[in-house]
């Protein structure tokens, strides 16, 4: 019973960190809408399994990475790095789109690897789960123990596979030409990893100077 809480944060930051469309989300509907459910889930359990990874990793580093303001710093001029990159990539990845005919080819390819590949670009869990796991330890709602950091990776996995189920049902009958949200899902992603590269740039400008 003790591990329910740290269960249920894991849900309810799964939910909240992963509503807003992203790669993932739209990789989903995408392949959900033109090769089936069946290949969908393979593409998720890829996903999950990366997701799962990083959250445990996230968790057991939190402690040691917001005791230490020099691993803090480190780690926060990585982020803004990979951020600035992956505004850049998608900010070109949404020209080459609008070059491309519409009519996008079905490509056969693993797509339990294809999870994997696009879930280990998607670096936003890491810090996320560090900051969920640390608030909820200042709140006594979590605890640093194996028991606990599983419960709340596990809630995780679960609360991001409920996400991605509700992304499906929300666009299964609905095209990705004619959609705004899947038709510009590159613009959008590049907006917020855009948006967090400034933010973490202003947190970095009192400490260079």
């Amino acid at each position: 019973m003790h591990t329910f809480i740290p269960f249920s944060i894991g849900i309810s930051a799964a939910i909240a960190g992963t509503l807003l469309p992203g790669i993932l989300n739209a990789t989903t509907v995408q392949i959900a809408t033109k090769e089936g459910k069946k290949k969908a889930y393979q593409f998720m359990a890829g996903a999950l399994l990366i997701i799962f990874l990083q959250a445990y990793l996230a968790i057991f580093f939190a402690k040691i990475i917001d005791k230490s303001p020099f691993i803090s710093n480190i780690i926060q001029e990585i982020g803004l790095a990979i951020f600035t990159g992956l505004t850049i990539f998608f900010l070109i990845q949404n020209k080459r789109n609008k070059l491309k005919s519409p009519h996008l080819s079905k490509k056969k390819s693993n797509k339990f690897l294809t999870g994997i590949l696009l879930a280990l670009l998607n670096v936003f869990p890491v810090p996320f789960y560090v900051f969920v796991s640390i608030s909820a330890a200042k709140f006594d709602l979590f605890i640093f123990q194996p028991s606990h950091n599983l419960a709340l990776s596990l809630g995780v996995v679960l609360g991001t596979f409920l996400t991605f189920r509700f992304y499906i049902h929300l666009f299964k009958n609905k095209s990705i030409e004619n959609n705004f949200i899947l038709k510009n899902i590159n613009i959008i992603i590049a907006v917020i990893t855009g948006s967090i590269a400034v933010i973490t740039f202003c947190k970095l400008i009192p400490k260079i100077i």
